[in-house]
């Protein structure tokens, strides 16, 4: 298993869209909504990659925001 912390995370994320964004495909796959908190899953195509990718979220004053993410590497 590969853990990040949130700075390690954060820094895996330059602040722009990577050289490739328009050939990447994303579709969700389900939302589960309970109250404040809610799980997303979704599936990511990028080169020869397929990710899903499973968010934790909480609904806070600002909106919906990523409280934890995790994700499976299909081979």
């Amino acid at each position: 298993m590969f853990v990040l912390v949130l700075d390690e995370y954060r820094g895996l994320f330059p602040g722009r869209p990577a050289a490739d964004e328009a050939a990447r495909r994303r579709r969700i796959d389900g939302v589960d909504v309970q109250g404040s908190v809610a799980t997303a899953t979704m599936t990511l195509r990028h080169g020869a990659g397929t990710f899903t990718d499973v968010f934790l979220l909480a609904r806070t004053g600002a909106g919906w925001r990523i409280a934890n993410q995790v994700y499976h590497r299909h081979t």
